[in-house]
């Protein structure tokens, strides 16, 4: 009897140590969950963060080109009261080439200057 006494006790610690072991992974994911929380955290608040940045650029870009277009036709109303065609023309020119150019492609070549500042680079003036 001694020896399935043994093997009970045995099994038991066995037993013991697989629960151990449970609970230690059962921490670990615990832990992992909360590393992840607070990532995803911190990746919501970059993210609203760069949002409020770019609306910033966007309110302030459009506000320019309200502005650059109010002052082309106020040019063009001028050129046409004076009956001055080249002029007219030159302004027109000037508001298609206005209308052509998009924010967006300025926001994209904010985006390339602030990648290569943040790099590692030697300029030189």
């Amino acid at each position: 009897m001694t020896l399935k006494t043994e093997l009970s006790l045995k099994d038991v610690l066995t037993g013991i140590q697989v629960v151990a072991d449970c609970v230690r992974d059962i921490q670990k994911e615990r832990t992992e969950q909360t590393r992840l929380r607070e990532q995803s955290r911190v990746d919501v608040e970059h993210i609203h963060a760069m949002r409020d940045v770019l609306m910033d650029y966007l309110d302030r870009s459009f506000d320019e080109r309200r502005e650059n277009f109010r002052q082309l036709f106020e040019r063009l109303d001028g050129a046409i009261a004076s009956d001055n065609v080249g002029m007219a023309a030159a302004v027109l020119e000037s508001v298609v080439k206005l209308a052509d150019a998009s924010p967006f492609k300025a926001l994209r070549d904010v985006a390339a200057t602030r990648a290569a500042l943040g790099k590692q680079t030697e300029w030189k003036f």
